[in-house]
């Protein structure tokens, strides 16, 4: 793809040339680029998946104009060129990771914690850790508090866990688009 700029040839150009070439104007840039040809096939599963959830990308990002607060906070991460529907549409079709549950800290005592390592490509809005006792009923559950760096969250044990060994961990990381990961360690 060649890109032009001051280019008295090109100046406000747009279009097709000779049927091979598409000619573009982007930020002031013209933008050459081989013509793109026609789909013939039908989707595959995966493509069907993409554009759906491309679709989904594109409400959301559309919606996300009616609450001001959010609105801001996107338009506030959008670079070079990039507009907060942009960024609102990456945020959507991406969802968070869980990076690390450590758990070395955690023994059984209440206050004991518990540190998620979370990541998103925008934001991580919440944390929430389910815990159940090896016999598979609820010990407790809760959200996870922000650190601050940005990545990590930390839960604090509120109850006392005799059975250590076979305790099952859930932690739901949920991003401001609402994506969720879930992952599920046992002790």
């Amino acid at each position: 793809m060649a890109k032009a700029t001051d280019n008295l040839l090109l100046h406000g150009v747009s279009g097709t040339l000779g049927g091979q070439f598409v000619i573009r104007q982007h930020m002031g840039k013209s933008i050459i680029c081989k013509r793109p040809r026609k789909f013939t096939g039908g989707p595959t599963e995966g493509l069907g998946n993409v554009r759906e959830k491309f679709q989904m990308s594109s409400v959301y990002a559309r919606s996300m104009k009616n609450d001001p607060d959010v609105y801001a906070a996107y338009k506030a991460s959008a670079r070079n060129g990039q507009s907060a529907y942009n960024v609102a549409m990456a945020d959507c079709f991406n969802a968070p990771e869980i990076r690390e549950i450590d758990t070395d800290a955690y023994t059984g005592k209440a206050g004991d914690k518990i540190r998620i390592r979370a990541v998103d490509d925008f934001l991580v809005k919440d944390v929430h850790l389910t815990m159940f006792s090896p016999d598979g009923s609820l010990l407790e559950e809760g959200a996870a508090t922000a650190n601050g760096n940005g990545f990590d969250w930390y839960f604090s044990a509120k109850k006392v866990n005799a059975a250590l060994s076979g305790t099952r961990i859930r932690i739901q990381v949920f991003d401001l688009a609402g994506n969720v990961a879930e992952q599920e360690n046992v002790l």
